[in-house]
C-alpha cells in the first residue's frame, strides 16, 4: 500500500525536478519516487560497504541488504578497495611458511 508523503522543496531544488520531469517525460509524483528510489539503493550500497570495510557484515550479508548478487556485491568492493575477506598479508605469509614448512 502507498503512503503519501509532502515535502518542502527549495526554489532551486524545484527547477532541477521540473528540468528532471521534462527530461523523463514523467510527472511530479513519478520522477521524485524514481529519484528517490535511487537515493535508497545509492545509500544501501554505501552502507554495506561501510560496514564490510569495518569487517562487520559478510559479503553475503552485504549483497543480501543491497538486493544485488554476490558477484555484484564483490565487483563494487573491488571497485571501492575493500578488502572483505579479512585476510592479511602477514596471514599470507604465515600460511606460506606453515605450508612451506619453514619456521
Amino acid at each position: 500500500m502507498a503512503t503519501t508523503i509532502s515535502v518542502r522543496l527549495d526554489k532551486a531544488l524545484l527547477k532541477d525536478l521540473s528540468q528532471i520531469e521534462k527530461n523523463w517525460q514523467a510527472d511530479r509524483s513519478e520522477a521524485i519516487r524514481r529519484l528517490l528510489a535511487k537515493a535508497v539503493n545509492s545509500w544501501k550500497v554505501q552502507n554495506a560497504l561501510e560496514k564490510l570495510r569495518m569487517h562487520k557484515v559478510s559479503i553475503g550479508k552485504a549483497a543480501e541488504e543491497c538486493e544485488l548478487s554476490l558477484w555484484e556485491m564483490i565487483d563494487i568492493a573491488k571497485e571501492n578497495d575493500i578488502d572483505w575477506t579479512g585476510y592479511s598479508k602477514q596471514d599470507l605469509e604465515r600460511d606460506l611458511k606453515v605450508l612451506g614448512g619453514k619456521d
